[in-house]
C-alpha cells in the first residue's frame, strides 16, 4: 500500500450535482462520496488532471444552460496518509428501504420478502439515496402496473428501469451517454432481469407508445424534451417527472398542465409529480 494517497472535495450547484456524478462516473473513478455539502473523490494517483476536467465541464455546463451561475466551487486537492478507504467507506454505505423495494449493495444481505436490487453506487451514482431517486421509486411502486410498456429516460445507473422489471414492467430504457446504458445493462444482469430495448440516445429515438414513463432528468432538459414525451404517451398513460429544484416546479407545471396532476412529492428541495395524459384529450 503507497503511504499517501490524494483526497479531491469540491461542490457544485445542487441543480447540476447529478451531470457531476454522472461525469465521474463515466471516467471510471471508484471511489466517490457525498458528505459535507459536497463530493470527495480519493484516489492513489495525482487528481490534478481530474480537477481541470472539472473545470473544463463546469464552463461547458455555463455555456450550454446559459447561466452566469457559478457551477462549481470549494474545490481543494489534499495529499492524505493512506488507509484502505474503499473499504472505510464501505462501511459507511447503509441500504435503504423504500416502501417494498430494499436497495443494497452487493456485499450486503438481501432482505426476505422485499423487493431486493442490488446496485454498486461508484460509490455514489444511482443508489436510490438521492430524493429525486427515493421520489422515483415510491411513485414507480404505486403506478406502475404488470405488463405496463414503460421507458427509463435518462437510466443512469438503471435503478428505475430496474425496479419497473421487478414490478413486472416491459421496460425500455434510453440515455445520450453511452456509458450509462452499459451500467444499466450490467445492473440488470447483476439483479437476473432483461429490458426489452436500451439505445443512446433520447426520447425521439422511441418507437412506442408508453403505459408509463419516468424521467429522472434535470428541469432544463425536462423543459425541452416536453412535447417529445407527451407524443410517446399513450391515453391514460402516466408521466412521473423528477429531479427538479424546487424552484422550477413553477415551470414546470406550466408546461405540463395539459397533464392532470395526479400525485406529487417535495424532498428538501427536490420536487416530484405524477401526472396522468387523460382519455380524449389532446396532448400533442
Amino acid at each position: 500500500m503507497q503511504k499517501n494517497y490524494y483526497e479531491l472535495f469540491f461542490k457544485v450547484n445542487k441543480q447540476y450535482k447529478n451531470l457531476f456524478l454522472d461525469f465521474i462516473f463515466d471516467l471510471g473513478i471508484e471511489a466517490i462520496e457525498e458528505k459535507n455539502e459536497g463530493i470527495y473523490i480519493r484516489s492513489n494517483e495525482s487528481l490534478e488532471e481530474l480537477s481541470w476536467a472539472l473545470e473544463v465541464f463546469a464552463q461547458k455546463l455555463k455555456e450550454k444552460f446559459d447561466t452566469k451561475e457559478d457551477i462549481l466551487y470549494s474545490k481543494t486537492i489534499k495529499e492524505k496518509e493512506n488507509k484502505d478507504w474503499i473499504e472505510e467507506y464501505k462501511k459507511n454505505i447503509k441500504p435503504i428501504l423504500i416502501d417494498n423495494v430494499y436497495i443494497h449493495t452487493t456485499w450486503q444481505e438481501e432482505k426476505p420478502n422485499y423487493i431486493n436490487i442490488k446496485i454498486n453506487p461508484a460509490l455514489a451514482f444511482g443508489s436510490g439515496h438521492h430524493e429525486s431517486t427515493y421520489a422515483c421509486v415510491k411513485f414507480l411502486q404505486k403506478f406502475a402496473k404488470k405488463d405496463d410498456l414503460v421507458l427509463d429516460l435518462g437510466c443512469g445507473s438503471g435503478i428505475l428501469g430496474i425496479t419497473m422489471s421487478k414490478l413486472g414492467c416491459r421496460v425500455e430504457i434510453c440515455d445520450t451517454d453511452e456509458l450509462a446504458i452499459l451500467s444499466s445493462l450490467e445492473n440488470a444482469r447483476l439483479n437476473n432481469v432483461c429490458f426489452e430495448n436500451s439505445w443512446q440516445g433520447s426520447i425521439d429515438k422511441a418507437k412506442f407508445k408508453y403505459d408509463l414513463i419516468v424521467a429522472n432528468i434535470i428541469a432544463d432538459v425536462i423543459l425541452i424534451l416536453e412535447k417529445d414525451i407527451k407524443k410517446h404517451l399513450k391515453e391514460n398513460a402516466i408521466l412521473i417527472l423528477s429531479g427538479i429544484l424546487d424552484k422550477y416546479q413553477t415551470r414546470i407545471k406550466e408546461k405540463f398542465q395539459d397533464l392532470e396532476l395526479i400525485d406529487e412529492l417535495k424532498i428538501n428541495e427536490w420536487c416530484s409529480f405524477a401526472y396522468k395524459k387523460n382519455k380524449g384529450k389532446n396532448n400533442e
